[in-house]
């Protein structure tokens, strides 16, 4: 198994959170196995969750979330670097709103504020979704895309609040569980806007929004901004929807009618090892100064609707198999004009330094004999997704 050198990932101790979830498991298991100067990973996990934390020595796991301050400084002091992860997901069912602007733009804001204060570098997950705010076709460039109005000047007038409200929560003036209540307080006066709301969808809507919104705390406090596509790859476990297309596959039969169930959706797959290489190379990013620490990460500049999806699995599926199934599988109509393509040449140049991501293709099969494998009963893989550099940082 390849080993990532010092020289690449300097750092020995790492703290990550959101290490239950999908992208955060496979980073685990990655600086378990790949990273033999990694001497001390810190993460936290609720209750009833720490079978999903990978067994290692190497591992420290704090009892409770990311809304506890003594956990948010544990995780900053312990660790060298600190990767967050940990973030409510707009296709989870909908809490009470509030929570979800603790948890995705509240939390961030501590925790970045803490990480410029010990000097610790700082690599933030946000998400593709920021863009629903604003004019979403056409060639879609981080530094020059141009969000809504309406979201940029509500993000610039509760900034202030919100970072009040952050310095009485690390003197202790007022918890966590305070939050909700102080919140609701800056947006009776700032009215988080509403109006037309994203795929007239609350949870999308509120997602788009506090994630543009921890985006500012971290650029302001010196952090690196990752904005995920469709994740998918060996270990996605998620409701996602490459994993869904391919539960739907190897659960058909031959001649079985798939129907499209999100003709709307325009699907850019990110694969888990490409995600992975990126976490490397931010780690130790130096960014010119005419641009900023944001970068689109996918694993291709342009989408897929869910027939040409539907239809790539099955072909991959029989190319596993050795067989020449057939499904139906409805065709959605032709569009009269291509709605985005991604301009990647930021992450190309920055993170990737010209290696070429993961073809789709090559990913969709490592997820579906890793799908294949679980449904065998076969063990757990000590590493899903390897990373790989074919030539060394700059």
């Amino acid at each position: 198994m390849t080993t990532i050198p010092s020289a690449e990932f300097p750092y020995r101790r790492v703290s990550v959170t959101g290490g239950t979830g999908t992208i955060g498991r496979q980073w685990l298991k990655a600086l378990i196995a790949q990273f033999p100067q990694v001497e001390r990973i810190t993460t936290n996990c609720r209750k009833g969750r720490s079978a999903r934390i990978p067994s290692s020595p190497k591992i420290r796991v704090l009892d409770g979330g990311v809304d506890d301050l003594e956990n948010l400084r544990a995780i900053v002091e312990e660790g060298d670097i600190v990767y967050h992860l940990a973030a409510w997901l707009a296709n989870l069912q909908l809490p009470d709103p509030t929570e979800v602007y603790v948890i995705n733009s509240l939390i961030p804001a501590v925790l970045s504020r803490l990480c410029a204060q010990h000097g610790k570098p700082l690599v933030f997950t946000s998400s593709h979704s920021v863009y629903f705010a604003g004019d979403y076709k056409g060639f879609i460039q981080e530094d020059s895309f141009v969000f809504r109005r309406d979201f940029t000047e509500w993000i610039d007038a509760v900034q202030a609040p919100y970072q009040e409200l952050v310095d009485d929560i690390l003197a202790s003036r007022k918890r966590f569980a305070e939050a909700p209540r102080a919140i609701v307080a800056i947006h009776k006066e700032h009215a988080p806007p509403f109006s037309p709301r994203i795929y007239d969808n609350d949870g999308y809507h509120i997602y788009c929004l506090t994630k543009l919104l921890a985006e500012r705390f971290v650029l302001d406090g010196g952090g690196v901004t990752l904005r995920l596509s469709n994740v998918y790859g060996p270990g996605d476990e998620s409701v996602q929807a490459v994993a869904e297309a391919c539960q739907r596959i190897l659960q058909a039969s031959p001649g079985d009618q798939l129907k499209v169930r999100q003709p709307f959706k325009k699907l850019v797959p990110c694969y888990t090892g490409d995600i992975l290489k990126a976490f490397v190379r931010a780690g130790r990013l130096r960014v010119p100064d005419a641009a900023r620490p944001v970068f689109t990460l996918a694993s291709q500049d342009h989408y897929l609707r869910e027939d040409a999806l539907l239809r790539t699995v099955a072909a991959c599926v029989n190319g596993i198999r050795g067989t020449n199934h057939a499904y139906d599988i409805e065709t959605l109509p032709p569009e009269t004009e291509t709605a985005f393509t991604y301009d990647l040449s930021k992450m190309m140049t920055l993170l990737f330094q010209g290696q070429q991501p993961t073809p789709f293709a090559n990913g969709l099969k490592e997820q579906l004999l890793w799908m294949m494998e679980r449904s065998e009963g076969k063990p757990e893989r000590p590493l899903d997704a390897a990373i790989t550099f074919s030539t060394p940082s700059a």
